[in-house]
C-alpha cells in the first residue's frame, strides 16, 4: 500500500525552475502523493495541470525553514519529504524512501545531490569543487553517488520522514537563514540519542548549481555560520569548519611578520606545494581533463577563502546585517 505523501518545495515564486521541478515530480513511480508549494509572491504565470493534486500557500517573505514548517502543520499525510525548486528527483525517489523508512533503515532518510545533465561549465566547476574534502570535508559523500552509511545529517533540500517525526522534533527553526537542517537533526539527536539518518545513493536528487560568483557568495554565508558548524563531540573532524579561517590568519600573520624575507617565501611556499599535492592526489581520482582540474583547484582555493572571509564577518558582529542579503543574492540566477 502506498501511504500519503506530502512534497514540500519552498520558492519565491511560481519560475521556470519550479516549474520544472514540479514536471519532473510527475515521472515519480508513487501512486499516492501531492506537493505543496510554498511561495513568498503570486505571479499571474499559470499553473501547469498536472496529474497529481498541488496545494499552493502565499505567506510572504519568511525563512525556507519556517515555509516548510507551516506546510508540514497545515496538510493531512503520514509522510513528509523535501526538495528544493531548482532541484528535482530521480523516479524511484519516494518508493525506496518509504521503503527504508519502513524497513527502520532510519528515522530520516535522504541522498546525494547532483548536478543537472545539461549544466553549462562553470556550474560543473562549481559542483567539481564542492565535491572536494577540502570544500565539503567529510560531508563530502553528499555530493555523489557514495556507499550506503548511517550519517550525522542530511541537507533540507533532500529528506523524507515520517510527519509525525518531524513535528515531534518542533519542525525546522524558522529564525534561522541558514543551517536549519543541521540545527534540526542536533535538537533532535538532543532528545532522542538512537535517531538514525540514513544515506542511500539511490535516494539522489538532481540539484542545480549556483553561478560561479554565486557560489561563492554562498560559501561566504556558510563561513559566516562556521560557529554553529562545529561539532565539539565529532573529534577532529568536528573542527574543519575552523580551518579555513585559521589558515587564512595564519598566512596574513607569516605575511607580516618580522621574519626574513627569505625564510617567509620558503614557508609559504612550501605550505603551498603541500596543500597543492594534497588537493591535486584528491581530485585527479574523478577529474581527468588537466584543465578542469586546474580550474576545480583555483576555485576550491577561492571557496576557501570566500568561507574564512564570512567567518571573520561574523566575528566582527556582522552576520545578521549581512547573511540573508548576501544568501538571497547567490541565488539570483539572473544576475550572476
Amino acid at each position: 500500500m502506498f501511504e500519503k505523501v506530502n512534497i514540500i518545495i519552498p520558492a519565491i515564486e511560481l519560475d521556470d525552475e519550479l516549474l520544472n521541478c514540479l514536471k519532473e515530480i510527475s515521472k515519480i513511480d508513487y501512486s499516492n502523493f501531492f506537493v505543496t508549494i510554498v511561495l513568498d509572491r503570486n505571479v499571474k504565470s499559470k499553473l501547469t495541470i498536472f496529474k497529481y493534486k498541488i496545494n499552493k500557500m502565499v505567506v510572504g517573505k519568511i525563512n525556507m525553514s519556517k515555509k516548510r514548517n507551516l506546510a508540514a502543520k497545515k496538510f493531512k499525510s503520514k509522510y513528509i519529504a523535501f526538495i528544493d525548486s531548482d532541484a528535482y528527483p530521480n523516479k524511484n525517489w519516494l518508493k525506496k524512501g518509504i521503503k527504508y523508512l519502513k524497513q527502520k533503515k532510519g528515522d530520516v532518510v535522504g541522498g546525494p545531490g547532483l548536478p543537472f545533465p545539461n549544466q553549462n561549465y562553470s556550474e560543473k566547476i562549481c559542483y567539481l569543487s564542492k565535491r572536494s574534502y577540502f570544500v565539503s570535508g567529510y560531508l563530502s559523500f553528499r555530493k555523489y553517488k557514495s556507499k550506503k552509511r548511517i550519517c550525522d545529517w542530511l541537507e533540507s533540500c533532500n529528506l523524507i520522514m515520517e510527519k509525525k517525526f518531524f513535528l515531534k522534533y518542533g519542525g525546522m527553526d524558522d529564525k534561522r537563514y541558514t543551517g536549519e537542517d543541521k540545527e534540526f537533526f542536533e535538537r533532535a539527536k538532543i532528545k532522542n540519542p538512537d535517531l538514525k539518518v540514513f544515506y542511500s545513493p539511490d535516494l539522489f536528487i538532481h540539484h542545480r548549481e549556483r553561478r560561479y560568483f554565486g557560489f561563492l557568495l554562498q560559501r561566504s554565508c556558510f563561513g559566516m555560520d562556521f560557529l554553529n558548524l562545529i561539532k565539539f563531540n565529532s573529534g577532529i573532524k568536528g573542527f574543519q569548519p575552523i580551518l579555513p579561517i585559521f589558515i587564512f590568519v595564519s598566512l596574513l600573520i607569516i605575511l607580516i611578520s618580522k621574519i626574513l624575507l627569505t625564510i617567509k617565501a620558503l614557508v609559504l611556499l612550501i605550505c603551498f606545494i603541500i596543500i597543492n599535492l594534497l588537493i591535486i592526489s584528491e581530485t585527479k581520482k574523478y577529474i581527468k581533463s588537466f584543465k578542469t582540474l586546474f580550474l576545480t583547484i583555483i576555485t576550491i582555493y577561492l571557496a576557501n577563502i570566500s568561507f574564512a572571509l564570512g567567518s571573520i564577518i561574523s566575528l566582527l558582529g556582522l552576520k545578521k546585517l549581512l547573511v540573508n542579503r548576501v544568501y538571497s543574492y547567490s541565488r539570483w540566477r539572473n544576475k550572476i
